[in-house]
């Protein structure tokens, strides 16, 4: 393909970072299935981030927990979720948007050894397993991740009601969950409209730094500096196409996540004179439309340390 595995959303951001060249050389390990080498990874997983849309088009970011071995691919084109084994927060809009939608991003990660890997496709809800067919899937490198070890807690119950609250604009609860995040997964979407037939993608990536490196701007505004990367810039890319985005705040010490929706919005040129950035003046920001905050579903986390690139 000329343009690689990239859209015209993604080229233009690597265009305007001055970082065409380094994704091209870093997009090679983009594939339409996953690597054979990655299918043991998958399984030794107990929890993956979910990117889903919902029937109103808003998108949601998620995390699913479970014991290991609740996922599994079998072979490079599709990963199974036993969602017997697994742990969804009542309240998650997750399942229920697969319904109406069945576009969906995974990213598997492993905190403890900072790996990660994407997979993105079509989801299928069969009983008890939900099954994603893959369309793109690629790893990706270990910055900005805070080790910790991550298991579903032994007799845990992942059907007890574990949703807290929601509303439209932050409160203090909600305000001071942001401030101890150092761990927030975010969804967003394109549409390839040049396609013969219009072809959809969901994307949902990691991002993390030091607790608080997320800014509250007001009660309905979230700003979070843009580190260097891998130079793909595929959220960004995806922003640029679809303004809808979804995002998900991990406070592991207290066990809770909070859900936001909304438009996002990339700040370029930005001044940072307290260098929240790294150097590259580069924010996104989210106006929120509506948020639910829950508790993790039986969840045990240790922390090990934080990654030597966070700012």
């Amino acid at each position: 393909m000329k343009n690689g595995p990239f859209h015209q959303g993604e080229i233009e951001v690597q265009q305007r970072a001055g970082e065409s060249a380094r994704a091209r050389a870093n997009g090679a390990v983009v594939k339409s299935e996953i690597l054979e080498g990655a299918l043991s990874f998958i399984a030794r997983q107990p929890m993956v981030a979910v990117g889903t849309a919902a029937s109103d088009g808003s998108l949601w970011a998620s995390v699913i927990f479970g014991a290991i071995g609740f996922m599994r691919a079998e072979d490079t084109q599709t990963v199974h979720i036993d969602l017997e084994q697994a742990a969804v927060a009542k309240g998650d809009l997750v399942l229920e948007n697969l319904v109406h939608d069945d576009r969906i991003g995974t990213l598997m990660i492993e905190l403890e050894t900072r790996r990660r890997l994407k997979v993105n496709g079509r989801a299928t809800l069969a009983s008890n397993d939900l099954v994603v067919s893959v369309e793109k899937s690629f790893p990706l490198c270990p910055k900005y991740i805070q080790r910790r070890k991550v298991r579903v807690a032994v007799g845990a119950d992942s059907s007890q009601d574990l949703s807290l609250s929601d509303g439209v604009e932050l409160g203090l609860a909600e305000v001071e969950l942001i401030a101890n995040c150092d761990t927030l997964f975010v969804a967003s979407s394109y549409a390839d409209i040049s396609a013969a037939k219009n072809v959809a993608n969901i994307d949902v990536s990691h991002r993390g730094g030091n607790p608080g490196f997320a800014k509250v701007v007001s009660p309905r505004r979230i700003r979070v500096p843009d580190y260097a990367g891998n130079g793909m810039f595929n959220t960004f890319g995806n922003f640029q196409l679809n303004e809808r985005a979804g995002a998900i705040f991990i406070d592991f010490t207290k066990q809770q996540a909070l859900q936001v929706t909304g438009v996002a919005e990339v700040l370029f040129d930005q001044e940072d004179s307290e260098n929240q950035t790294g150097g590259t003046n580069r924010f996104w920001t989210l106006d929120i439309e509506r948020w639910k905050r829950f508790s993790l579903p039986g969840v045990e986390v240790e922390f090990l340390d934080y990654s030597p690139f966070n700012l």
